[in-house]
């Protein structure tokens, strides 16, 4: 399995928040590794926030600690969030950054703006989501969608809703960085 290092420690905290839940379960490290089958070195360092998990792994972790992957996100009641405020994740994916929209929304949906570079891609691989439905929108540039055996592509304006468990994957195939929005529901 390919890790993903994470050059600073990511701002919404997801791996002190793994610890916390694991500690609070009374789960060790190593039964929450027996569990999802990962590695113990690289569970240690995403409890540490110095790896960030994709979306698989990511819902590997929960499972084994019995949780939905949006539990890992504070749910405050009502929040504003300025676009140079919205912490940071990374979700796995290659040639991009990720800004979190959608504290506050108790688990109802995750909103999260990607601006992706040319050639960025979300893996070598399609992927599903333990969610019920994904929409996706592109504000600038072009995305392409790859849901199984189809490809659409995207340009400024468009959408495309799909069901989260079908596998998928998407890629910029533009010259220019695209600017997308993503939203899941229910929040991973």
């Amino acid at each position: 399995m390919k890790t993903r290092e994470v050059r600073e420690k990511t701002e919404a905290h997801i791996g002190a928040r793994v610890r916390a839940i694991r500690q609070q379960k009374r789960l060790t490290l190593e039964q929450v590794v027996q569990k999802s089958g990962l590695d113990k070195s690289y569970l240690s360092r995403l409890e540490r926030d110095l790896a960030a998990p994709s979306v698989a792994t990511l819902v590997r972790v929960c499972e084994a600690l019995g949780v939905r992957p949006g539990e890992l996100f504070d749910p405050p009641q009502t929040r504003l969030v300025r676009a140079e405020q919205a912490p940071l994740v990374n979700f796995g994916g290659v040639g991009l950054s990720e800004r979190l929209l959608s504290q506050g929304l108790s688990g109802e949906l995750m909103v999260l703006r990607s601006r992706i570079d040319p050639g960025g891609h979300g893996g070598e691989e399609l992927y599903t989501l333990d969610a019920d439905v994904s929409f996706v929108t592109v504000l600038r540039g072009r995305l392409e969608m790859i849901v199984e055996d189809a490809h659409y592509f995207l340009e400024e304006g468009d959408s495309i809703t799909l069901s989260s468990r079908i596998p998928h994957n998407w890629r910029n195939p533009g010259d220019e960085e695209a600017d997308v929005l993503w939203v899941t529901s229910p929040f991973l």
